[in-house]
C-alpha cells in the first residue's frame, strides 16, 4: 500500500489514467505531465492554498513579480509545465504555453485561449486540414482538457498533504468548465473591445 510519502505510484501512467489519454501504458510507464510537475508537487505538498507567498516568474523576455496566494502561484507554474510536458492532450496548448502570461485574469485567459485556438485553425487551413472558424468544436476541446484536470486531481491527491496543489488543479478545472459552458457570454463582453 502506498503512502503520501511514496512519490512514485502517482506518476505511473496507469494510476488514475485519463480516459482520453492516447499513450499506451505498456510502452510508456510514466505520465509525462506527472513527471514534469513532480518537483513542484513535492515543494508545495505542505503548503495551504491561502498561504501568501512572493512569486517571481522569469521568462526570456521579462520577469513577473506578484505577492499572491500559493494556489494562484502554483496554477501559473503548473499551466505552463503541464502544457509542455509531452501529454498528448495538454500538448494542444503548447502554443499558448510558449506565450505564457503568469497570473492572467479570467478575461485574459479566455482571450488567449480563443486567439490561440483561432491561430491553430488558420494553420490547419493553410495546410489543407479542416478549420473550425465558428468555434463549434472549442467546447469539445475544453471538455478534453477538463477530463485531464479531473483525473490529474485524483492522481495528485496522494502527493499532497495540504491543499495548494489540489486547489491549483481545481482552478484549472473550473476554467475549463467556464470555457465549455459560458464561452459565448464572455466573447460578447470581449466583442465590445473590437466592434
Amino acid at each position: 500500500m502506498s503512502t503520501r510519502d511514496d512519490h512514485t505510484e502517482w506518476t505511473n501512467l496507469s494510476y488514475h489514467k485519463c480516459e482520453n489519454c492516447t499513450l499506451d501504458d505498456k510502452i510508456i510507464k510514466k505520465c509525462p505531465a506527472a513527471l514534469d510537475v513532480k518537483e513542484a508537487m513535492n515543494h508545495f505538498k505542505d503548503v495551504l492554498s491561502t498561504d501568501i507567498i512572493k512569486t517571481s516568474v522569469e521568462t526570456e523576455n521579462r520577469t513577473y513579480l506578484k505577492t499572491c496566494d500559493a494556489q494562484t502561484a502554483l496554477k501559473s507554474l503548473l499551466g505552463v509545465v503541464m502544457a509542455t510536458s509531452g501529454c498528448p492532450i495538454l500538448g494542444e496548448m503548447k502554443g499558448m504555453a510558449y506565450f505564457h502570461l503568469p497570473f492572467a485574469s479570467l478575461e485574459e485567459t479566455i482571450f488567449r485561449n480563443v486567439s490561440t485556438y483561432l491561430l491553430k485553425q488558420y494553420f490547419n487551413y493553410k495546410s489543407g486540414q479542416n478549420s473550425d472558424w465558428n468555434l463549434e468544436q472549442i467546447p469539445d476541446f475544453f471538455e478534453k482538457i477538463q477530463n485531464v484536470n479531473l483525473k490529474f486531481f485524483e492522481r495528485i491527491k496522494i502527493a499532497s498533504k495540504a491543499d495548494a496543489n489540489l486547489n491549483a488543479i481545481v482552478s484549472f478545472s473550473s476554467q475549463s468548465q467556464i470555457f465549455s459552458f459560458a464561452l459565448d457570454e464572455y466573447l460578447e463582453e470581449i466583442k465590445k473591445l473590437f466592434i
